[in-house]
């Protein structure tokens, strides 16, 4: 008797593995696309929880200006301030002082977040229950009542996260 070999077995063992080694690269892939994504996202909510405080603190430094409503701009969007100002508060007023802070906190948050954008205000309304779809650039904001809380809205283009949609963070602060 004669034996008869068997032949093209391994071929088809090595193109098993060869399928499961690609499917499982290809999930690594997968999951390092996502984590690059995330890890933007989150740099991004970091650089406005560090903006959002900034523009506390800053008013913190000025408070006869936050009582007098100077930080809160109608559409956030003051610009200007003290015109000698050389990187130090000597020679600017306090007002002018306050709109050298909202104008620059603008350039920063132009600057640090893709289509970036804020407001401070003061809001008897629960930042966190706040949804920014078709008030994005106007949140609930009331009237310049010290009673109320100063809430810090900022905003940005999350274009790296699975939604792709505009984000908003908003803080509420005890001045």
């Amino acid at each position: 008797m004669r034996r008869l070999k068997q032949s093209g077995f391994n071929l088809i063992e090595v193109m098993i593995a060869l399928v499961v080694v690609s499917i499982g690269l290809l999930g690594m892939a997968i999951l390092q696309m996502t984590s690059l994504q995330q890890n933007q996202s989150a740099y991004h909510r970091s650089q406005a929880t560090l903006l959002a405080y900034d523009i506390t603190d800053r008013m913190r430094a000025n408070m006869d200006e936050v009582d007098a409503g100077s930080y809160f701009a109608a559409n956030g969007a003051l610009t200007g301030g003290c015109i000698s100002y050389t990187g130090t508060a000597a020679g600017c007023t306090q007002a002018e002082m306050a709109a050298h802070d909202i104008a620059e906190w603008q350039a920063s948050l132009a600057t640090e977040l893709p289509q970036g954008g804020g407001r401070v205000c003061r809001s008897d309304v629960d930042p966190n229950l706040v949804v920014l779809d078709a008030e994005i650039a106007n949140p609930p904001c009331a009237a310049n009542n010290s009673n109320n809380p100063v809430v810090v809205y900022v905003w940005w283009n999350d274009e790296k996260s699975a939604s792709g949609a505009t984000t908003q963070f908003s803080v509420s602060a005890e001045l």
